[in-house]
C-alpha cells in the first residue's frame, strides 16, 4: 500500500498546531507530531525530487538518442559528399566537417565506417575528389576497365599488392589505399589478389598440373 507522504506531513503538522493552539499544555503531543510530520514532509520531498531526476534521465536519453542519430545522419551526408564526383559537393562536404570540428563535434570516425561501408579506403576521398567518368554525366558509374590491363601487369599488381596486404603496419594501409583506388577507377584486381594470398599462405593447388 502506498503511503502519500504529503497528506501525512499535512496531517500530522495540523495535529501539531492544533496541540499547540487548542491546547497550549500539550506541548509533548505537539512536538512528536512536528517530528512526524517533518519526517513525512522530507520523504514527500524526496519522493518529489526522485520523479524530477526520473523525468531528466527519460529527457536526457531522448535528446543523447536524438543527437546521435543527427551525427550519424550528418556523417553519412559527409561521406556521400567526399566520394561524390562533383567538386562542389566534396568541398561542401570537407567544408561541413570541418565546420563539425571547430565546434567540437567531430564525426570523422562515423564518416570513416560510411565511406569504408561503401567500399572506399578512408583517407583518398578526404585528400581529393574523385574524378568525373563523364563530363556530362558526373555521376555515371565508372566503366570496368580489369580486362583491359595486360596479364603481366595484373600478375605484377597482384603480387605486391598481396604482400602488401598480408604485412603489417603502414605497407598495410598503403596496399588497402592502392587496392581501392584501382576498384573505384574501374580497375578491380579483388580476384587476382585474393589467389596470390592464398598462394603466398596455403602454397599452390595441389591439383593444378605441374607444367
Amino acid at each position: 500500500m502506498n503511503i502519500d507522504h504529503r497528506a501525512e506531513a499535512e496531517k500530522h503538522l495540523d495535529t501539531a498546531a492544533r496541540h499547540c493552539n487548542e491546547n497550549p499544555p500539550d506541548m509533548r503531543i505537539a512536538e512528536v507530531a512536528a517530528w512526524i510530520g517533518q519526517g513525512y514532509a522530507t520523504l514527500a520531498r524526496d519522493e518529489d525530487q526522485a520523479a524530477r531526476t526520473a523525468d531528466l534521465q527519460e529527457a536526457l536519453h531522448s535528446l543523447r538518442r536524438r543527437f546521435n542519430d543527427t551525427r550519424s545522419l550528418v556523417a553519412s551526408h559527409i561521406a556521400k559528399g567526399l566520394a561524390s564526383r562533383d567538386k562542389q559537393r566534396w568541398q561542401a562536404a570537407r567544408n561541413l566537417a570541418q565546420g563539425l570540428d571547430e565546434a567540437h563535434n567531430n564525426v570523422d570516425d562515423l564518416v570513416d565506417a560510411q565511406l569504408s561501408d561503401d567500399g572506399w579506403d578512408t583517407k583518398t576521398p578526404w585528400t581529393f575528389p574523385a574524378a568525373p567518368a563523364d563530363r556530362n554525366t558526373p555521376w555515371a558509374p565508372t566503366p570496368d576497365i580489369t580486362a583491359e590491363i595486360p596479364e603481366p601487369v595484373r600478375r605484377v599488381l597482384a603480387e605486391y599488392l598481396a604482400a602488401a596486404l598480408l604485412s603489417k603496419g603502414d605497407a598495410q594501409g598503403v596496399g588497402q589505399t592502392i587496392t581501392f583506388a584501382l576498384k573505384h577507377a574501374g580497375a578491380d584486381l579483388t580476384s587476382d589478389i585474393e589467389k596470390r594470398i592464398t598462394a603466398l599462405t596455403l602454397g599452390p593447388d595441389p591439383s593444378d598440373p605441374p607444367f
